[in-house]
Parts: C-alpha cells; structure tokens; sequence
C-alpha cells in the first residue's frame, strides 16, 4: 500500500504532461469588428460627432448667460445626443460596449446639470458642467473603433 501511492502520484504526473502537451495549442482570439461592423459604427458615429460639433453654440449662450436659448439648445439641438451615443454603445465590443454607455450616461447627467444651472442662472455650475461633458465626449470619441 505505501508502494501504490507514490505509483499513482507520478502516473497522474504522466497524464497531466500528457493531456497538457497534446492540447491544440490555440489561443482564443479576442473578438474584433468585421468590416461591416466597422462601417455601420462610423455611420452611427457620424450622428452623434454632427450633434457634438454643435457644443461651442452651447458654450457661446453659456458665456452670455443667455440661459432661456441654453435650455432650448439642450432639448433641442442636444436633445437626441444620448439616444445616439447609447446607440453607437450597443455596436461595440462587451468590454467596450459598457464604458461607453457609462460615459453617454454621464453626458446626459452633465447636460441636465447644464439646464438645472440655466433655470437658476448659475453660471458656474454650467460652464463646469459644459467642460466635464466636452471631457467625456472626447473619452467616448476614444473608444470609437476607427476603419
């Protein structure tokens, strides 16, 4: 008996090196964008870069203090960007796909901030929100796969 186990330790040695070595030996590849998707992704894209090239309007009626066209520009021009951007999220790889969804969240959390300082006339509160949402704008543009 005192034979037979170190006997059955090194025969589930042999095995292991066995099962292991006659592995295949290929490695999982990391999903990846076909050029389909790739396109479909740049045209989406393109909808929410066309709404966030109009942002320095924003940051104009901002520094003017002209906070009934602040609040207009946000539920009018703006009002479709987080649809968009949450849209163009869907279409990204998993890991991707959640950073980019937070960050729209975050958008749309700065624009309300933007349109809650408009209704109290707080400069301050509108001008920081309106950089924090060009940051995260410009996160966002980053995880954008490009052709």
């Amino acid at each position: 008996m005192s034979l037979f186990r170190p006997l059955i330790s090194i025969l589930l040695v042999f095995i292991s090196v066995l099962v292991v070595s006659c592995g295949d030996g290929s490695q999982a590849k990391a999903p990846t964008y076909s050029a389909a998707q790739l396109a479909q992704i740049q045209a989406t894209n393109k909808n929410v870069t066309a709404i966030s090239d109009r942002l320095p309007e924003l940051a104009t009626l901002i520094e003017n203090r002209d906070w009934n066209n602040v609040k207009s520009f946000i539920h009018g021009p703006l009002g479709e960007i987080r649809t968009r951007m949450s849209g163009l999220s869907r279409e990204l790889l998993p890991g991707t796909k959640e950073k980019a969804l937070a960050i729209g969240k975050e958008v749309f959390t700065h624009l309300n901030k933007i349109d809650e300082a408009a209704s109290n006339n707080d400069y301050k509160i509108a001008i920081r929100n309106y950089s924090e949402a060009l940051k995260d704008l410009a996160s966002f543009s980053e995880l954008i796969p490009h052709a």
